[in-house]
């Protein structure tokens, strides 16, 4: 034991994972709003995107999803569903492959169909890095207003 009383195979867990924007958006239902982050991990400087917040009812995961893995998923599909992104966050709440589309769209990675409006498509030449840029540029404004959510 050491002086403060901690083991010292015990080592302090710090979030690699440091928010660098938090934004919101509509679900894809309209019938909530979502509250989002974007994180770096301080080790390597990659981007990351976790839901942190719903108006509405319902559970989602929290855990980050490396902007690698959403960029191959929407890069890698025609059409896009909540259910294309089911794989970020397997074994979790089903509700959250939307959530993070619907984030997705706000920053402007996707964009509704035009041949049908169930469906998302990879917005041209956007990569999720270049999204996010753009995205924080344009919301340098007030901080996000504070409200009461419902966390699952």
């Amino acid at each position: 034991m050491t002086e403060n009383g901690s083991s010292e195979n015990e080592i302090e867990h710090i979030d690699p994972i440091e928010v660098i924007h938090q934004g919101e958006c509509p679900s894809l239902s309209g019938r909530s709003v979502l509250d989002f982050a974007i994180g770096r991990k301080q080790e390597d400087g990659t981007l990351h995107l976790a839901i942190t917040g719903n108006s509405g009812g319902g559970m989602w995961c929290k855990d980050w999803a490396p902007a690698i893995a959403i960029q191959d998923i929407v890069l890698g599909a025609q059409d896009l569903t909540a259910k294309s992104f089911h794989v970020l966050h397997q074994g979790k709440s089903i509700n959250t492959g939307g959530f993070v589309l619907s984030a997705l769209k706000e920053i402007g990675l996707v964009q509704v169909s035009e041949v049908n409006t169930r469906l998302h498509e990879h917005a041209p030449a956007m990569t999720f890095e270049k999204a996010v840029a753009t995205y924080m540029a344009s919301h340098q404004a007030a901080p996000p207003k504070r409200r009461k959510t419902k966390e699952g």
